[in-house]
């Protein structure tokens, strides 16, 4: 790819915005999160598990396709303390400053803590491991990982580079190989899924790990190749068919009969044959109608695609944070949650464009480039 594509750009803000209305979801179901509602509103499960299953995969796969974009014009040491500087700086930051009000909300709310938060800020430097302690990277594990995933990946990236090998390289096969991509995610769901339960702390969440890695790897993969995405474009609808197909028929069965327990090798490799190829074909799906429709840019999108990293950095300490607040306002959920969304993205876009965006230190603290 020669030339920029501007529908990764829209892919990535609008992957990246979804998150701020699952989060805000999540004040309201009684899923775990660090703040409730006064009134749980399991409505909200509907919407919130069709996004569920794919919406971080996408995440790490889009990542994925920017490094490929990356790499081009940077050696591996350049790439490397690029990453380093636009991931771990913002991590160690955010840890300090952006995550512990966060825990301070929680711990409020569920009367485990009295005081201000000055008194409380210092446990932080206790270096205790949430939910012990108050030291975590909460949402900002997608941060860490995908540094992790920068310096293990970088060789066998610049391996790709150097040989300029070619996975996707006739219309004739792309298809058949992108279908084949399911099989490795596949495996890593029946071989790790049950005996790794999703932890986001790095040393013992090996399915989710290696999953993400997966991902990640697929989009540098896709990211080199300009025709595969014609590929894509192509078969956008039958990917989309099939993904809501699988979504449907899952959960009408598990409204029917219950979720198939999987307690059997059988059921385990089903679900993971199903699960799987339901996340990859819709974030196929996703790329295709982006391709289809978003290849163009504006001014919104311009500036939404810089501004969405902070955003991310941003946006679930100020969710936490307003939900905190409102969580005992007499009103009903519907518009609490939408006072929630635009209260964080409002909240998000004030601190960027007023306090990240004009400076070069926050800009740096924040991961986006000088001015």
């Amino acid at each position: 790819m020669k030339k920029r594509q501007y529908y990764l750009d829209w892919i990535r803000v609008i992957a990246f915005g979804l998150l701020i209305f699952y989060h805000s979801g999540m004040f309201f179901v009684d899923w775990g999160w660090h703040v409730k509602n006064n009134v749980i509103a399991n409505g909200f499960k509907i919407w919130m598990e069709v996004i569920n299953p794919w919406r971080l995969s996408l995440l790490f796969f889009i990542s994925g396709v920017g490094v490929s974009f990356a790499m081009k014009s940077r050696t591996s040491k350049q790439f490397i303390g690029e990453r380093t500087k636009r991931l771990l700086l913002p991590l160690i930051f955010g840890m300090f400053v952006i995550v512990p009000p966060q825990i301070y909300f929680e711990r409020l709310q569920s009367q485990a803590f009295e005081g201000s938060y000055w008194s409380f800020y210092p446990s932080v430097f206790a270096f205790v491991p949430y939910p012990e302690g108050s030291f975590s990277w909460h949402h900002l594990w997608f941060v860490a990982y995908l540094w992790v995933f920068s310096l293990l990946a970088t060789p066998f990236f610049t391996w790709i580079k150097a040989k300029n090998l070619r996975f996707f390289s006739s219309d004739s096969n792309a298809l058949l190989r992108l279908i084949l991509l399911i099989i490795p995610l596949a495996a890593t769901y029946f071989l790790l899924r049950k005996s790794w339960p999703v932890t986001h702390n790095l040393t013992s969440d090996w399915y989710n790990f290696t999953l993400s890695l997966l991902f990640f790897i697929n989009g540098y993969l896709l990211g080199r190749e300009a025709k595969v995405w014609d590929t894509i474009e192509k078969n956008r609808k039958i990917f989309l068919f099939i993904a809501i197909f699988i979504i449907l028929l899952s959960k009408t069965y598990d409204a029917l009969f219950g979720a198939l327990p999987e307690n059997t090798w059988k059921i385990l490799l089903l679900n993971s044959i199903l699960k799987m190829t339901h996340i990859w074909f819709m974030i196929l799906a996703i790329a295709g109608f982006a391709k289809h429709y978003l290849n163009f840019s504006n001014s919104f999108v311009s500036y939404a695609n810089e501004a969405v990293y902070p955003f991310y950095i941003l946006h679930q300490t100020i969710t936490v944070s307003i939900g905190f607040y409102m969580a005992d306002w007499p009103m009903s959920v519907i518009p609490k949650f939408f006072i929630l969304v635009l209260g964080t993205f409002g909240g998000s876009f004030m601190i960027y464009h007023f306090l990240i965006k004009p400076f070069s230190l926050t800009r740096i603290l924040f991961g986006l480039k000088n001015n």
